[in-house]
């Protein structure tokens, strides 16, 4: 993927955030929609929705930037049937983890609210969001 794709699907989520879109939609329909296709982002937007703000804006549980990208990768390597491999899926899943905790410090929506929003130029989860992006990217583009 060449440098200009890779920003403005991360600027895409940004602007999401912008519009009122949740940390996990905001990934969901920028990621995700470079990936899957606009159209499949949009009609699965809503499962996104419960993950924001560390589930339900408790800010007590995962952060929604890691939900949405958890979804898009599932989107993108997961299974359609039980008895199917998914060794892809899940090592993809565990890179972004690991990734995002390297990047971020924190894995829960009220640690990174506390600790990494709020630092130097950074207070809205907007520029988390937008670094999110990029890891999930270059988590998937590493594969590929």
């Amino acid at each position: 993927m060449d440098e200009e794709t890779r920003q403005s699907i991360t600027q895409n989520a940004g602007h999401r955030m912008d519009e009122g879109y949740h940390c996990s939609e905001a990934i969901l329909l920028a990621v995700g929609g470079h990936y899957l296709g606009d159209q499949a982002a949009r009609e699965t937007l809503r499962y996104s929705t419960p993950f924001a703000g560390g589930v339900g804006s408790t800010r007590a549980e995962l952060c929604g930037a890691l939900a949405g990208g958890l979804m898009v990768i599932g989107g993108v390597y997961g299974r359609e049937q039980g008895p199917t491999p998914d060794e892809r899926c899940q090592a993809l899943a565990v890179e972004f983890r690991a990734e995002f905790l390297q990047e971020f410090g924190w894995l829960k929506c009220c640690d990174l609210r506390e600790n990494w929003i709020g630092n130097a130029g950074q207070e809205s989860c907007r520029a988390l969001v937008e670094k999110a992006a990029e890891v999930l990217v270059g988590v998937i583009e590493d594969i590929e």
